[in-house]
């Protein structure tokens, strides 16, 4: 389970109008690198299937073995393919790696914004009496200012998915 928010700001975020995010960043950390560790494993099987392949012609002769010889170094073989998997395996982990730190940093933020949010009405509720309730009228402006810098670091977060 990642990050969760704390309770004393679950009625912050409530009166906002928003939702947690329910994005795991721990699991998407984990699926990034389950696909690095498979990328790094077609690896090594990409480099014993080339040492077995070259065994083959190495060892024997023969016109299967020259058609085989010449599949395997031809356009679009088997070790390219392998390879090509290894790349790929190594982007998806390396892009759901980002992506966990971007849920990671947008939970962070969203807690800072509510503490300080939480701050703010604190104090204008502190001074209430000393400013007859002027202070009061405060409240719906931090909760305004909070709520677009909120919907800023959301598209932020979501700008920096899509767009890398």
């Amino acid at each position: 389970m990642g990050l969760q928010l704390p309770g004393e700001l679950v009625s912050v975020l409530g009166m906002l109008g928003y939702d947690w995010p329910t994005s795991d960043e721990e699991q998407l950390f984990k699926l990034g690198q389950l696909w690095l560790s498979f990328g790094q494993q077609l690896q090594e099987t990409a480099s014993a299937a080339d040492t077995s392949a070259a065994q083959v012609w190495e060892q024997n002769q023969g016109m299967a073995v020259s058609a085989f010889q010449t599949w395997w170094k031809g356009e679009e073989n088997a070790l390219d393919t392998l390879q090509q998997g290894v790349t790929g395996a190594t982007l998806v982990g390396a892009g759901l790696i980002v992506c966990a730190v971007i849920v990671l940093a947008l939970k962070i933020q969203i807690i800072v914004q509510l503490v300080i949010l939480a701050i703010q009405i604190a104090q204008a509720i502190a001074t209430a009496v000393a400013t007859f309730g002027a202070s009061l009228l405060e409240i719906p402006i931090f909760k305004m200012i909070t709520s677009l810098i909120l919907d800023q670091l959301i598209g932020m977060a979501i700008e920096a998915v899509l767009n890398g």
